[in-house]
């Protein structure tokens, strides 16, 4: 190892020896060249310049020289167009909407009560179940009042049978005026009782008065009922077809809806004309659709709202009592608007726009003025017209007047509920 070091040692002296003459001659050149420049008068500035300056200046000025060249030397580089999917906006009729927050709310609510004594003995329904109008709901012990009927049955009969015959003597002049209204009295009475005893029968059974949705039973078979001038509660029915969705509009959005009204025209109400739907949660849009068909007369002071009722036919019994539901009302006259997709629409601070393609297939961006969102699409209300070629693929890629390879799709129309 020390015998290889020893003659590499050896080897760069030798090299600089070799190298050492030639080096001294360049700098002697150098320093010469720099005398004679330094002798040189320079008109600019009017004086002699130190060879150190000229130097410098002399090592600057080839920089540059070599800085010129290697960028006149470079080959310019073409950028490939970017491939982006482009589309003309969705021309579509659409209407104005606004949408609440809704309570689905029975149509109707009944109390089903004993009105009469005695022992439950039957219930006719499972709780919670869909019930027909007319169907047999709870039973409560009718011995007692059929007996009653047939006791209140055979007084009427006889009384009945009393009055014909004293009819009959009165036209032979066998008896009096007197015992005839007496007759007629008894026969009146007993037939009151009759009805009167057979309504008490008809109270031992209770039928569902519409077709509903049965709450649960409130008391089990053998209670008894010991029954009030209130009756005792047995159960609840609602009637949820047809079904209301009660809803409200706050005082801020129903200034701005007044402003759209034209003040000379003639006021009408919107009641039992404008179609609202609903949509529960997990349903896309607003499947359901009724009519709006009350509107409160004023805005509380308590909650700066106005209430607002839809009702809905409901016949597959869809929406049930006490569900949280999306309303949407459409107002206004129908309009032609053009519409993009969500997604392709860009915002920053200046505001919201698009990349668009002109004729040479250059992206240029155009701002946009949104309106009103519509499923998957945005309302352009100002900005765009039916001819322009948007870009909705593809725009991260894209700079303004990049060339682009555009390949152009049709947007799909959509349902707008």
């Amino acid at each position: 190892m020390k015998e290889l070091l020893l003659k590499a040692k050896l080897l760069l002296t030798k090299l600089q020896e070799q190298v050492e003459p030639l080096r001294v001659s360049l700098v002697s050149r150098w320093n010469a060249l720099l005398e004679k420049l330094s002798q040189i008068n320079i008109p600019v500035v009017n004086k002699k310049l130190s060879p150190r300056t000229i130097g410098i200046s002399i090592l600057v000025l080839f920089a540059l020289i070599v800085i010129i060249c290697l960028k006149s030397c470079g080959k310019e580089i073409k950028q490939a167009p970017v491939p982006v999917t482009t589309a003309l906006p969705l021309s579509q009729e659409v209407r104005s909407y606004a949408t609440f927050d809704g309570i689905v709310d029975p149509y109707l609510t009944v109390n089903l009560d004993a009105r009469v004594k005695g022992y439950l003995t039957k219930i006719g329904f499972a709780d919670g179940a869909m019930v027909k109008k007319g169907d047999l709901l709870f039973v409560i012990e009718q011995d007692t009042y059929i007996q009653e009927v047939k006791l209140k049955q055979a007084i009427y009969t006889e009384a009945k049978s009393e009055y014909s015959r004293q009819r009959s003597l009165l036209k032979e002049n066998a008896t009096s005026q007197a015992a005839v209204d007496k007759a007629l009295s008894q026969y009146q009475q007993s037939e009151a009782n009759l009805t009167l005893a057979k309504i008490n029968l008809g109270y031992t059974e209770i039928r569902a008065p519409f077709d509903g949705l049965m709450g649960k039973h409130l008391l089990d078979v053998g209670t008894y009922l010991d029954t009030t001038s209130k009756g005792v509660q047995l159960s609840t029915i609602q009637q949820i077809s047809p079904i209301y969705v009660y809803f409200s509009i706050n005082e801020r959005d129903f200034l701005k809806f007044e402003k759209g009204v034209d003040q000379n025209a003639e006021r009408k109400s919107e009641v039992n004309t404008l179609p609202v739907f609903v949509g529960l949660q997990g349903d896309t849009g607003y499947p359901h659709e009724g009519v709006l068909d009350y509107a409160a007369n004023l805005i509380s002071t308590e909650t700066g709202s106005l209430q607002l009722r839809g009702i809905f036919k409901n016949e597959q019994y869809q929406l049930i009592p006490g569900l949280y539901a999306r309303v949407m009302a459409q107002y206004g006259p129908p309009r032609q608007a053009l519409l993009l997709p969500r997604t392709a629409v860009m915002t920053d601070q200046v505001g919201d726009y698009v990349y668009v393609l002109d004729a040479a297939k250059r992206a240029q961006r155009q701002d946009i003025v949104l309106g009103q969102n519509f499923a998957k699409y945005v309302e352009v209300s100002k900005g765009l017209t039916a001819s322009s070629q948007v870009v909705i693929n593809g725009f991260i890629n894209l700079s303004i007047n990049q060339l682009a390879n555009p390949s152009q799709v049709t947007l799909e129309p959509i349902t707008l509920r």
